[in-house]
């Protein structure tokens, strides 16, 4: 394994640097400056790179972790979970049907209030078949679990969550993953700005936390009892409530350090004659942006932060502009469901409002997202009046060798 991609880590970053970087090894950069104490490591394709990447540093003795290897993703999430618990400052990262394997596990560290973080390439589930690909598996189970989430649209946006995601899971005592899409960022080479290691280590000093400690006894992972575990869920609820806060807070506090800006939604032209927007999230937004410039007619609703979900501001977005109408595009569906779990998410967000909308279905196991797909959905969406019948359709699926699903010549 080449040692090259990461060298550039082996010594102390003093100064702001610009370089050139996949996605992946740009997250273990990151996670290299925030100076975990333990990193758990299980490869999956496209995350892997990742945890490679600081194996190097660690290697290298630029980073002073525990480089642990295990024998699942099970095992990954669950001796992080515990690291953490113990008081290490804790990393790992999966995709797929690794994700589907912790998953065991992960609402643990939520119960336990430990800062964990982890990476997530985004990658098809193996259905109807095995796909190293691009979706949105991680919609799909991460949505009431209590992971803090959020999602990046390129590889400087990645990196930046990597400090980010300690920085909100330190503040908050929730577990935070960050993702982005797998291949589409994960190992796409693109321009990189680097912080100085001494700016990372002032925004993510350890802090003094509960953690196990046999001089003080207690009970982890302990069963609760009917009587009491309600109780214990509606703690957990209300603990929830200001995590917004505290992330719209992290954001500012980077953007201080680092003069880059970053929101739980952001938003663009979405005061266009039509006020109708597209509203997504990832590397998919990048697309929207460019697309724009030739399309003024349409907005866009980039979503960065998906769980907690910023619900309140994307009404009160909604609202201040007019918007009438909002085309969805997201990288997931819903077999046998109302709709996919982004989607889901939009639609109760909506509802008070009666905005109208449509969901499209695009870019599923890789795939990629074109402009001819924005230009259907906005046409299709010209013609939507009510929101009767069904309330999402795929995009870009071939029906015969010459004829697109939904595309009428």
């Amino acid at each position: 394994m080449s040692i090259e991609p990461m060298k550039i880590f082996f010594k102390e970053i003093k100064e702001p640097t610009e370089t050139t970087m996949i996605g992946n090894y740009a997250v273990a950069g990151g996670v290299t400056q925030t100076d975990p104490d333990v990193i758990c490591a299980f490869p999956i394709t496209p995350q892997t790179q990742s945890v490679e990447g600081l194996s190097d540093v660690v290697h290298q003795g630029r980073l002073k972790a525990a480089f642990v290897n295990v024998e699942s993703e099970l095992a990954a999430i669950s001796y992080s979970t515990a690291a953490c618990a113990a008081g290490a400052r804790t990393f790992t990262a999966t995709a797929s049907q690794g994700y589907l394997l912790m998953t065991e596990a992960l609402p643990m560290a939520v119960g336990w209030r430990v800062p964990l973080t982890m990476m997530i390439s985004a990658r098809a589930f193996n259905s109807p078949n095995l796909s190293i690909w691009n979706s949105w598996e991680f919609t799909m189970t991460n949505s009431e679990l209590g992971w803090n989430c959020i999602v990046s649209e390129n590889v400087q946006e990645t990196y930046d969550a990597a400090i980010l995601s300690v920085m909100i899971s330190e503040d908050s005592l929730f577990p935070t993953m960050f993702v982005h899409d797998g291949f589409i960022i994960s190992h796409s080479v693109q321009n990189l700005s680097l912080i100085p290691d001494e700016v990372v280590r002032n925004m993510t000093p350890k802090k003094k936390r509960h953690t196990i400690n046999p001089k003080h006894p207690g009970t982890w992972g302990g069963i609760v009892t009917p009587s009491f575990f309600m109780e214990g869920r509606m703690n957990l609820e209300e603990a929830k409530k200001p995590v917004l806060g505290i992330m719209e807070d992290v954001y500012k506090r980077f953007e201080k350090a680092t003069g880059r800006q970053y929101r739980s939604i952001r938003t663009f032209n979405l005061d266009n004659p039509s006020k109708t927007a597209f509203i997504t999230m990832g590397s998919m937004c990048g697309n929207i942006i460019s697309y724009m410039t030739k399309h003024k007619d349409v907005g866009l609703i980039k979503i960065k932060t998906y769980r907690p979900f910023p619900y309140e501001d994307l009404q009160k977005i909604i609202q201040d502009h007019n918007i009438e109408k909002l085309i969805i595009l997201e990288k997931s569906d819903a077999l046998n469901g109302l709709l996919p779990p982004f989607s889901m998410t939009i639609a109760s967000a909506l509802y008070p409002l009666g905005t109208l909308f449509r969901s499209f279905i695009v870019g599923l196991g890789g795939r990629d997202v074109t402009r001819d797909e924005f230009d259907i959905a906005k046409k299709k969406m010209e013609t939507v009046k009510d929101m009767k019948g069904p309330l999402y359709s795929y995009l870009g699926v071939r029906e015969t060798k010459d004829k697109i699903h939904g595309v009428s010549k």
